[in-house]
């Protein structure tokens, strides 16, 4: 049979009060439907209905934002509003419910959430525009990741279909706590989000790839707190526990440890591990690009030699005790030089490449 995912959406109760200045948070009701084919997985046919669901909530959040936006006189684009949306949105209750129709089997999944405009700072967001955006394009790469091996799922049969819905599952499973540990840390809520990560990482059952995902996400949160040291031990973690590129983009682990660098001033290790995240990319970031680029400049910039004693500048009152001392010493060995030039003139003497010689009377 056929098998095919319904979107459903229930907007009832969906009401707008951006007026007051202390607005309830706004509730969203949303559905997803999987209907099972045979020999399919009920795990992933609930799975595939909640990503569902989730999308609807999402594309309704949009809505309060963009209407908050307004009040705010602010314009937001389809982008901005999608990405503002699926990080304000919060998930507070999701159940299950199976039905057999005839021969047909479904799973509905009914999602619960709310978006919090009080708690929406808009500005503060579009300054963070660029690292809110690449978090987003991490939840999108592995949703449609999801997509694609579902499709892949549904057409295989066999050996081949047990193969794959054994790593839709775990995909499944771990995806959610991550997408929701992405969404932490595009709010700002970066303790949660460690606090979640942890879970994950003392889960003996997590291994190879996602547990190096594990720890890439939770140095992110780090990275967002400042906590640089913290950050560069978890992406050390990462990079140490065996893994691929094909799924999590552990390769990311370099950008974040080159810009740490960078901003330590240590150019050349900023430099070597922003090349490494540019060669492991896909090479379409213009942003790595210009990281790449500053870091490469700073690298290997060509310090100009200091100039000669005589065209030094006098020392002003805001330079260094060192600059002060230096320029003292040049003007004494300068006012010395210049002593012994007049002695051998006086003498009888001219100095002639550094040597004094007799002088010809005129």
């Amino acid at each position: 049979m056929a098998k095919k995912i319904l979107l459903l959406s229930m907007l009832a109760g969906l009401l707008f009060s951006f007026g007051g200045a202390e607005a309830a948070p706004q509730v969203i009701h949303a559905a997803g439907v999987y209907i099972m084919g045979d020999n399919d997985s009920p795990k992933i046919a609930k799975d595939a209905a909640r990503q569902e669901a989730m999308r609807s909530a999402v594309e309704q959040a949009g809505v309060y934002v963009e209407s908050y936006s307004r009040t705010q006189n602010m314009q937001l684009t389809e982008d901005d509003v999608r990405m503002i949306s699926g990080a304000v949105l919060k998930v507070t209750h999701e159940n299950t419910v199976p039905e057999l129709t005839g021969n047909v089997m479904k799973y509905t999944v009914n999602i619960t959430a709310e978006v919090d405009t009080d708690t929406i700072d808009l500005q503060n967001m579009m300054q963070k525009r660029q690292e809110l955006e690449k978090l987003q394009k991490e939840r999108d790469e592995l949703k449609k990741q999801n997509e694609e091996l579902l499709q892949k799922y549904e057409q295989a049969s066999g050996k081949e279909k047990q193969r794959i819905g054994h790593q839709l599952e775990n995909q499944y499973t771990l995806g959610q706590v991550f997408d929701e540990c992405v969404a932490l840390i595009q709010r700002g809520e970066h303790n949660a989000a460690i606090t979640r990560l942890n879970m994950v990482i003392r889960d003996t059952s997590v291994t190879d790839s996602p547990l190096a995902y594990a720890y890439y996400l939770r140095g992110r949160a780090y990275y967002g707190l400042r906590s640089d040291d913290n950050a560069l031990m978890d992406f050390d973690n990462a990079q140490k526990t065996p893994h691929d590129n094909a799924i999590y983009p552990i390769w990311k682990c370099h950008r974040y440890r080159g810009l740490i660098y960078y901003d330590r001033q240590r150019y050349q290790e900023a430099y070597g591990e922003l090349k490494w995240a540019w060669e492991a990319s896909p090479k379409d970031d213009r942003e790595l690009w210009n990281e790449l680029q500053r870091a490469d400049e700073m690298a290997h910039k060509r310090q100009e030699p200091p100039p000669p004693p005589q065209q030094q500048a006098p020392v002003q009152s805001g330079d260094s005790m060192e600059d002060m001392w230096k320029h003292v010493i040049g003007t004494i060995l300068i006012d010395a030089i210049k002593g012994e030039i007049g002695k051998a003139q006086n003498s009888g003497h001219e100095v002639y490449h550094g040597k004094p010689r007799k002088r010809i009377p005129v």
